[in-house]
């Protein structure tokens, strides 16, 4: 009979994470080498690894699925619900050779779905039957084009939501069918109001709680600021992390919190485009690390540089077409998308609020959410649902303090 001792290292070998990659099936002596010079040193990180990430070490991606596959034949208690990364091969009719070029130009699965076709064919070089072929053989892998109502409000009760930081807002976006308050992921968010009403604040706590572990009301995920006007602070980003580390007990070093959110300054419309279609190919790499994109503000440079009403019909294409962009990123990465924007008076409304949002019809139909933020007394906000398919027009007061965004008193 094994004595205890050795049954203590039997079940200590069983874990992936203290296993050698020798021992995974499938896996010679060369591919060992190559994934331990990527630092790759254990099942348990070959399985945490992208396939990218095992492209760059050397590996086909092909023999890194098959040897993610030999290492659940290995550990199949450990990965009960691993889903692999789906890649360019895996679509009908994509080969090897189509496969790298396309990735070479910054395409990938996800992006091949919701990339219109025009673009497919003018900036990728995919002939338009091969684009409609390839998207059609998605739509099948994924169960079809059509699904019913009552899976997607499932899926939308399992999807993750990340808090404000401060209760009175998340209670003024929870959602009772879902029971889910806060920003949610896939969904793009607006709020417009008068310079100083605190829609940079809220931008700023947002990419602090978007990195909160699930258990404090985050999703543990890193945010990207896109800032055309010059007001990002990592100043006021470390006095509102530092409050919400006391308030919680969140332990993750402040560093830390500064080095996950990913900050590009935008200095005139063509950049902020650039930035956008930029962003829709780095994500692919890192489909699972980014939760939160703010644009700050999305109309800034636009409404300067398109003047005069003769370019209007230019600045609203050109503006609709960023939008889209944006979209985009939400609907291929499962990103939540916050936007802020400019104000201004309505000469013709003679009675009640003149302030109306900067963008006209083209802003007004793209947000899922629309938020207007005010002033009140002192640092006091009101934010008002605007417009929302799933919210009332209810508001709520919100305090803008030296530590960061509170309920109001």
């Amino acid at each position: 009979m094994a004595s205890k001792l050795e049954l203590l290292e039997k079940e200590e070998k069983k874990n992936p994470e203290n296993t050698e990659l020798k021992d995974i099936p499938g896996l010679g002596p060369k591919s060992v080498e190559l994934l331990t010079l990527a630092g790759i040193n254990n099942p348990s990180e070959l399985m945490n690894a992208t396939l990218n990430d095992l492209e760059i070490a050397g590996l086909t991606r092909t023999m890194g699925k098959k040897l993610r596959e030999g290492v659940i034949s290995l550990f199949p208690e450990e990965y009960p619900d691993f889903i692999e990364e789906q890649s360019l091969e895996d679509i009908e009719g994509v080969g090897p050779t189509t496969a790298k070029s396309l990735r070479e130009k910054g395409m990938n699965f996800h992006l091949l779905e919701t990339t219109p076709v025009k673009e497919l064919e003018s900036r990728f070089g995919i002939t338009q039957n091969s684009a409609v072929k390839y998207q059609n053989a998605i739509a099948e892998s994924k169960g079809g084009y059509f699904q019913s109502a009552f899976e997607i409000m499932e899926k939308r009760k399992i999807s993750d939501t990340f808090t404000f930081g401060a209760e009175s807002l998340d209670n003024l976006f929870f959602i009772p069918e879902l029971g889910k308050s806060g920003i949610r992921e896939g969904e793009s968010y607006e709020f417009f109001g008068s310079f100083r009403s605190g829609k940079s604040q809220l931008c700023h706590q947002l990419c602090v709680t978007v990195q909160l572990p699930k258990e404090l009301g985050g999703i543990g995920k890193k945010a990207i600021y896109i800032d055309t006007e010059g007001t990002f602070s990592p100043t006021r980003i470390i006095q509102m992390a530092t409050r919400l580390k006391n308030e919680t007990g969140w332990d993750k070093p402040l560093d830390d919190i500064l080095g996950d959110i990913m900050y590009a300054r935008a200095k005139n419309s063509d950049m902020q485009q650039g930035i956008a279609l930029k962003l829709l190919e780095i994500l692919g790499n890192q489909k699972n690390d980014f939760g939160l994109v703010i644009v700050d503000s999305v109309t800034a440079h636009f409404r300067a540089e398109y003047s005069g009403r003769g370019t209007l019909a230019d600045r609203q294409q050109t503006l609709n077409h960023h939008l889209s962009i944006l979209h985009r990123i939400a609907d291929t990465y499962n990103l939540s998308i916050v936007v802020t924007n400019q104000v201004q008076a309505n000469p013709a409304q003679f009675f009640g609020d003149p302030t109306t949002a900067v963008g006209g019809n083209i802003m007004a139909h793209w947000a899922t959410t629309r938020c207007y933020i005010r002033k009140s007394k002192g640092e006091k906000r009101v934010i008002k649902i605007f417009d929302s398919p799933v919210l009332g027009e209810n508001e709520t007061v919100f305090e803008i303090t030296e530590h960061g965004i509170i309920t109001s008193e």
